[in-house]
């Protein structure tokens, strides 16, 4: 039930940036220049598919653990999403924000 709760708030999380880019971290801070060329080299829509990607994943673990009879890796798969997700949008937000 964790994860379902983890991928809707992933979702919601997502279609926000989506419509407001000012909630991810840091994009505020940005200079005008700075924001314009990042929203120009889709920052706010690739972090919006990567909430959505996580969320999904998350939601679809669910019927896999209960298919697979591992109710375990429903705790284990927002987790892991979690992280893999922080280091994506660190690694790549960076680059396409910064991108010329």
């Amino acid at each position: 039930m964790d994860a379902l709760m983890s991928g809707v708030l992933y979702l919601i999380i997502g279609f926000g940036v989506r419509v407001y880019p000012n909630i991810l971290a840091g994009y505020h801070s940005l200079s005008q220049r700075d924001q314009e060329r990042a929203t120009s080299n889709g920052l706010p829509f690739f972090a919006f598919i990567l909430f959505c990607i996580m969320g999904v994943l998350c939601i679809i673990s669910y019927p896999v653990s209960i298919w697979l009879e591992m109710p375990n890796l429903t705790s284990a798969v927002p987790i892991i999403v979690t992280l893999l997700g922080v280091v994506i949008i660190i690694i790549f937000g960076n680059l396409i924000a910064n991108r010329r």
